[in-house]
C-alpha cells in the first residue's frame, strides 16, 4: 500500500510533498513492487494519496531525469536499458560501492550491526518460503541499512542513481531460487564483515555480489 508515512521515515527534516512521493516511488522500485509493464500515472497516484497532481508529477520527472523512469504516451514506466548500458552501470558500481562499504564498516555501531542481522534473518526466512517479493523487500532494507552508515552523501547519491539502473538484474536474481540463495550468501558475508569490523571483507562482499549479478544478467542475453 502506498503511504507517505513510509517515505518520511528516517528523514532528518520534514520533507515536502514532492520529496515524500519521490522517496516512496524509489522505495517501491528498489523493493521490486513496480514491474516493467506497470504504468505510473501522476493523476492516479495523486488520487490514491489524496494530494494534488503537481508534486507527483515533479517526483516522476525527477526519477526520469535520474534515469530510473522513461515517459510514454500515458504515464511513466521503468526505463529499459540496453545490455551495454547495464554493463556500464555495473562497472561504475564496482568503482563506487566498495569504498562506500569500507566507510560504512569502519563506522558501524553495535546496534546498527544488530539491525543488519535482523534484516538478514528476515531475508533468510523469505528465501526459505520462496517469497520473492518479501525477499526483495528485506534485501532492500538490508542495503538501505548499511548505506545509511556511509558518511559521504555525495557518494551515496551517486550509488543510488546507478542502483536504480540495474533493477532488471535484481528481478532476474530473485526469480531464480539458486541465485537468490547466492544473494543471501553475499548478504551474510556482508553482515559478518560488519560484525567483525573487517573492511576488506566488506569490500570483497560487495564486489562478489556485483560480479554475480552481472554474470547472471549477461547469461540471459
Amino acid at each position: 500500500m502506498e503511504t507517505l508515512a513510509s517515505a518520511r521515515a528516517g528523514v532528518k527534516r520534514p520533507p515536502n510533498l514532492r520529496e515524500s512521493v519521490y522517496q516512496m516511488l524509489r522505495e517501491r522500485i528498489q523493493k521490486g513492487e513496480i514491474d516493467l509493464d506497470e504504468k505510473l500515472v501522476d493523476q492516479d497516484i495523486a488520487s490514491r494519496l489524496s494530494i494534488s497532481r503537481m508534486p507527483v508529477r515533479e517526483a516522476l520527472m525527477q526519477l526520469k531525469s535520474e534515469g530510473a523512469l522513461e515517459s510514454t504516451a500515458r504515464g511513466f514506466v521503468l526505463r529499459r536499458f540496453t545490455a551495454r548500458q547495464m554493463n556500464e552501470a555495473f562497472e561504475v558500481r564496482r568503482l563506487v560501492e566498495p569504498p562506500a562499504a569500507v566507510m560504512a564498516c569502519m563506522r558501524a555501531k553495535d546496534a546498527e550491526v544488530q539491525g543488519l542481522k535482523q534484516l538478514l534473518d528476515q531475508a533468510d526466512q523469505a528465501h526459505a518460503a520462496d517469497d520473492n517479493a518479501a525477499f526483495l523487500r528485506h534485501k532492500a532494507g538490508f542495503r538501505s541499512a548499511w548505506m545509511a552508515m556511509v558518511p559521504n552523501q555525495t557518494l551515496v547519491d551517486t550509488i543510488e542513481r546507478f542502483y536504480d539502473h540495474v533493477h532488471l538484474a535484481r528481478l532476474l536474481a530473485v526469480a531464480d531460487g539458486a541465485m537468490r540463495g547466492q544473494t543471501l550468501d553475499y548478504m551474510r558475508r556482508m553482515y559478518e564483515a560488519f560484525a567483525d569490523g573487517d573492511a576488506d571483507a566488506a569490500r570483497a562482499s560487495v564486489l562478489a555480489q556485483l560480479d554475480g549479478m552481472a554474470v547472471r544478467y549477461n547469461a540471459t542475453l
